[in-house]
């Protein structure tokens, strides 16, 4: 089964795959950074008391 898309249904397509890795990798760059910051957060209010 083929689809035949026209040149501007293909380059919508691809930009919206595009959108969605962009989106993907902020997500996972955000949940990366919210993962390593509590460990740094214990330390300085260990060092606090």
């Amino acid at each position: 089964m083929s689809y035949s898309l026209q040149p501007d249904q293909e380059f919508a397509l691809l930009q919206l795959l595009l959108y969605i890795f962009s989106f993907v990798t902020l997500i996972l760059i955000f949940l990366y950074i919210a993962a390593e910051r509590p460990g740094e957060g214990k330390k300085k209010v260990e060092e606090e008391e």
